[in-house]
């Protein structure tokens, strides 16, 4: 191999190197932004569903005790200064709490069940994301050329949603 073989073999080795290393810091900043902007639509489905609930508990439909109950359970998941965990802990006591007065709705549920399983599915879909960020995070190449910058890794959103959506009934 003469000189100029081998520079040029070495220069299409970095230039696709190069080529690789960018895509794959493109596809991190993309799971970044995914997990983001599903952390958006969660927190958006959350806030309707506790202010649904909210507006429900003010509806002669329940008695004294249980509007109490429930519009307690939805005033502390509509807290703004909640952590992480106490977030994801008052949205499972307000799912605790629907599944307990579900059955005093009656046929009036039908609107509280789309906004539960609204709720449920954009729950799937953020951990979904933060799943595969995560994945990406763990890449020895990732870490290795630290692809991800200092982004944090984004964490899942676990919370109480053991309903099943009334859209998957179907299946």
């Amino acid at each position: 191999m003469t000189e100029l073989t081998a520079v040029v073999v070495l220069a299409i080795v970095l230039l696709g190197t190069g080529w690789r290393l960018s895509w794959l810091g493109t596809r991190v900043d993309r799971a970044h932004a995914r997990a983001e902007r599903t952390w958006a639509a969660l927190d958006a489905a959350l806030v309707r569903r506790a202010r649904g609930v909210a507006e429900l508990a003010l509806t002669p439909r329940f008695d004294p005790a249980t509007a109490l109950l429930v519009s307690e359970a939805a005033a502390a998941a509509l807290e703004p200064a909640l952590s992480r965990a106490d977030r994801e802990q008052a949205e499972s006591d307000l799912s605790h709490v629907l599944d307990l007065v579900t059955s005093e709705l009656g046929d009036g549920s039908q609107g509280l069940a789309d906004l539960r399983d609204r709720a449920v599915l954009s729950r799937r879909l953020h951990n979904d994301a933060v799943a595969t960020a995560r994945t990406l995070h763990r890449r020895r190449t990732v870490r290795l050329f630290r692809l991800a910058r200092h982004a944090a890794e984004p964490t899942p959103f676990e919370m109480a949603d053991d309903r099943r959506p009334s859209w998957a009934a179907e299946w």
